[in-house]
């Protein structure tokens, strides 16, 4: 048992050459002249806020190899229990929990606890993705389970409500989230309220677009309150793409009502500065800093997904096409940072133009 801090570990180059990051693009956005306009701070309420409820958080990890997981708990005031979320973090985390750090601070704060799975220790062990998938699975559910049982092994730590279960996925992590959600009845996990996609892709070693995802996701619950995010310069902008990622998971998703589910895209914009991004791997923590879509987007939308499951607040932050839903924020000038796109149906295809703006 490894106690925080645990030290960070770099992510190899094969996880950006693979899924595409794209770091020698973002820099060179970030050379070019830009107004003085200035991106907005984290609001200081709401969903994606800063009003915590808690002061600190606390790690703690288990399990060996490609089974390890991490366990994040609230601490000051240490809850008796709190709702559970799943963080499945994307191709190449190898170890450590730098990929989404910022996002699970944030989530921990916000008065959760977290599981994050390693699922993977190099680039093809347990899996080198695509039809590859069972083994990464396997491997993930070993590390859910195993960071469930160490929680619920001692009074003393925070205990998960299982009734209150949300999970996120980040590319090929969004594939794998996928495929547990649908058969956590049979797998024996708690059942998804919330479920949250960001730009799933299995890297395309399967042929057909996301041939990684079960021929049928009839077993994710209907009432589950979805949301599957695509970026604009991510997986689907590729030529070739256009029909993977959420555009391939969508329309196996007739059962559940539309209501209750969306399909959104981000949009980079360069009015200011820093300039926004839209690219794969945007609620990332590395390489790039946290930034105003980490709040107004990838932050807002998980924490008003789950409020909508779990108590019926703050939905019209998280679905629908609506304007708390699409907003991203203002530039210190007054001009707002570009909406989301919102659709119900798939395919979700970027426009022609993602450089700056206005549809």
């Amino acid at each position: 048992m490894t106690r925080f801090p645990i030290p960070r570990t770099p992510i190899i180059a094969a996880w950006a050459v693979f899924f595409s990051i794209g770091a020698t693009g973002c820099a060179s956005l970030s050379l070019k002249g830009v107004t003085s306009a200035m991106a907005p701070e984290q609001p200081k309420s709401g969903p994606g806020g800063s009003d915590y409820r808690h002061a600190d958080w606390v790690v703690d990890s288990g399990g060996t190899g490609a089974n390890a997981w991490y366990v994040f708990q609230p601490m000051r005031p240490r809850p008796a229990s709190a709702p559970l979320v799943v963080m499945m973090h994307g191709y190449g985390e190898y170890s450590g929990y730098e990929m989404h750090e910022e996002f699970i601070r944030h989530t921990v704060r916000k008065g959760n606890v977290v599981i994050y799975p390693r699922w993977q220790t190099d680039f093809v062990t347990p899996c080198a993705a695509g039809r590859q998938i069972e083994a990464c699975m396997r491997s993930a559910l070993d590390g859910i389970k195993g960071g469930l049982a160490w929680l619920q092994s001692r009074s003393n730590r925070v205990q998960p409500e299982l009734d209150k279960a949300a999970y996120f996925g980040y590319s090929f992590g969004g594939i794998i989230t996928t495929n547990l959600a649908n058969r956590y009845a049979t797998l024996g996990l708690p059942a998804p309220r919330a479920i949250f996609l960001d730009d799933p892709h299995d890297g395309g070693l399967g042929g057909a677009p996301e041939a990684a995802v079960d021929a049928s996701l009839a077993g994710i619950p209907p009432a589950v309150k979805f949301i599957c995010h695509s970026s604009a310069q991510g997986m689907i902008s590729e030529r070739g793409k256009e029909n993977s990622s959420c555009n391939a998971i969508f329309p196996k998703l007739g059962h559940i009502p539309d209501r209750n589910k969306d399909l959104v895209m981000l949009y980079p914009d360069d009015h200011g500065s820093p300039r926004m991004r839209a690219q794969h791997g945007v609620c990332t923590s590395w390489p790039l800093p946290k930034d105003a879509y980490d709040y107004y987007f990838c932050w807002k939308q998980f924490d008003a997904l789950r409020s909508a499951a779990f108590d019926g607040t703050d939905e019209q932050y998280a679905l629908g096409d609506t304007p708390e839903h699409r907003f991203n924020g203002v530039w210190s000038d007054g001009t707002p940072i570009r909406e989301l796109r919102i659709q119900k149906v798939a395919p979700l295809i970027p426009q022609t133009s993602v450089a700056r703006l206005r549809d």
